[in-house]
């Protein structure tokens, strides 16, 4: 049986004070995310079902949302396997940031040619505080995670998606979203 290197729970300890076992030390074994509670031992057939419950559970919460294909997405192989470690972590700081902006937006949402604003109203938001390379490599990130999700088939198209060939100089394309810059 090979050994299975889960992430996202923690132990804690509690040390009784009555009874027949007063001085015990016992532990408990917690999924981070969910605050439940995963019985067994680490690596047990129970801990590692308890665990995957708890992983369901965001999975099915998070499901049809931006959220949950950000969490998807940077769960997958193509992501874990085909990334050099140092872009994996880029990615998941700038698809970090924008959870924070569009955590609970519906996927269909994605479809809506409409939500091009919102995308790029963040991006000027990113490129005041940050800068206009950290606003591109930002939406860089969401069309390749865009991108990935049209593969799997989570989303029908791209779309208003140019062709980089096409564009004028001094414009980006991002998947689902073309920038002209201002001069």
């Amino acid at each position: 049986m090979g050994r299975v290197n889960l992430k996202g729970w923690f132990t804690t300890y509690k040390t009784l004070k009555t009874g027949a076992s007063a001085g015990q030390r016992i532990e408990y074994h917690y999924h981070r995310a969910t605050g439940m509670r995963l019985n067994g031992k680490p690596g047990s057939s129970e801990f590692v079902a308890d665990y995957a419950a708890a992983e369901k559970l965001i999975r099915d919460r998070l499901a049809g949302t931006f959220q949950g294909l950000v969490r998807g997405y940077t769960l997958s192989v193509e992501f874990t396997e085909k990334l050099a470690p140092s872009t994996q972590a880029e990615y998941k700081r700038m698809l970090t940031a924008a959870e924070a902006e569009f955590s609970n937006m519906p996927l269909a949402a994605l479809d809506d040619p409409r939500v091009r604003k919102d995308f790029l109203d963040w991006r000027e938001k990113v490129a005041r505080a940050s800068g206009e390379r950290e606003a591109d490599n930002r939406l860089s990130a969401i069309s390749a995670m865009l991108t990935w999700a049209v593969d799997r088939g989570q989303r029908r198209t791209i779309s208003a998606a140019s062709s980089g060939s096409t564009m004028p100089i001094g414009q980006r394309s991002f998947g689902c979203l073309s920038i002209s810059r201002r001069s």
